[in-house]
């Protein structure tokens, strides 16, 4: 009996064991070793109680702020970083004010609520700052027309090569290019995002550096970068004529308002039924029927190109919006694109004969017909202007 008692209380304390969570601090590379690694099992946190630690000695910072997670399992299933109420994902940040090496602790408490800093970290500086062996390894990151890559700062195809001194360089050839088009890019150091640099003056830039050629073809670019004074130059070379398809503007934003949740899985098929239909040269259009809008509520959206995100209107993480203040009913929702002004309107209409309509406009006041259709003032006959239904003569 006493045999039997025993084996119970060791499986009881071996499940127990196995039930134990892992805490495990992901981020970025010059602060944890590896860049958002989850699997990085030498970054998990050792129990205390029910705090859970990691100290990390010799980490070489510059100054700078460095971003992180603690996850659970070593899965981005449950990750915690800053509370930050209207950005539940946002990372926790680590601030050093000067180039130094430092002992970093990091603390999580699981038990304090989601509304409050379960993960916090100190950085004690210990010595003086000792560069990478070698030097940095600088890397061209940006769209993949340009890359090959789509913003991969750790694909090591797109490394530069050290010309003289400083100057690192980096050559492609037979990139396609088209007029009057953004490729934008930065120069990152080693294969992470802390350290980069964009935009045309020395200093860490939160723009990029954007390429643009006057002609359509086939190019060789040099991205000449001077790694002292952070400062980027390119030049674009014309080789041949080339050929692009005709360019794909997509509506893509949330559920209520497009059908989709934005690009579900990154999935561009699932989207493609919100093409636009080019109109004009520079300017397309689309019509999503029977909208279900609710007064009161915020939709968001906005236009990507060729089913991609490298570029899109508004540009970067910026949406167009609207608050719909209307009475609740089934619109149909016009999107006019202007790409030269990168203009993006919505115009929502609900028709229940002549004297019954309700209109929405963002940004301007465009005029269309009774079918959505933008117009313009040569066209005779009903038409909705500015919210309201009139006769064009």
């Amino acid at each position: 009996m006493k045999k039997i008692f025993t084996l119970i209380v060791m499986l009881a304390a071996t499940l127990g064991m196995q039930a134990q969570d892992t805490w495990t601090i992901a981020g970025v590379k010059p602060l944890v070793g590896s860049g958002w690694d989850a699997t990085d099992t030498s970054n998990d946190m050792t129990a205390n109680g029910n705090v859970f630690t990691l100290v990390k000695t010799d980490v070489m910072l510059k100054a700078g702020s460095y971003q992180y997670k603690v996850l659970k399992n070593h899965a981005w299933d449950e990750a915690y970083g800053d509370p930050n109420a209207d950005n539940k994902d946002k990372n926790a940040v680590l601030s050093v004010t000067e180039d130094a090496a430092y002992k970093v602790t990091f603390t999580f408490d699981p038990n304090i609520p989601d509304t409050e800093a379960k993960v916090s970290a100190v950085a004690e500086k210990t010595g003086a700052y000792v560069a990478p062996e070698g030097g940095n390894t600088w890397t061209v990151a940006g769209v993949e027309e340009l890359c090959g890559s789509n913003w991969n700062p750790a694909d090591t195809g797109n490394d530069m090569v050290l010309s003289t001194g400083t100057i690192y360089k980096w050559t492609k050839e037979n990139v396609a290019l088209d007029k009057g088009k953004g490729y934008g890019f930065k120069v990152c150091a080693d294969h992470d995002w802390t350290e980069s640099y964009g935009g045309s003056a020395g200093g860490q830039q939160t723009d990029n550096y954007m390429i643009t050629v006057d002609k359509p073809g086939l190019y060789t670019v040099e991205i000449s970068f001077d790694a002292t004074a952070h400062t980027i130059s390119v030049t674009t070379t014309w080789t041949a004529d080339h050929q692009f398809a005709e360019d794909v503007w997509t509506i893509v934003g949330e559920t209520a308002l497009t059908g989709h949740n934005w690009v579900p899985n990154d999935d561009w098929d699932q989207v493609k039924d919100n093409d636009m239909t080019k109109v004009d040269e520079g300017e397309y259009e689309h019509v999503i029927k029977n909208v279900s809008l609710v007064k009161g509520t915020q939709y968001s959206y906005k236009a990507a190109l060729n089913h991609s995100w490298s570029v899109s209107i508004p540009e970067g993480a910026a949406n167009n919006t609207f608050s719909f203040e209307e009475e609740d009913g089934v619109y149909d929702v016009t999107f006019v694109l202007f790409v030269d002004s990168k203009s993006l309107d919505a115009n929502a209409s609900k028709s229940t004969g002549i004297e019954s309509v309700k209109v929405l406009i963002q940004k301007s006041a465009p005029i269309y017909n009774l079918q959505g259709q933008r117009i313009d003032q040569n066209y005779r006959g009903i038409a909705i202007m500015d919210g309201k239904k009139v006769v064009m003569k």
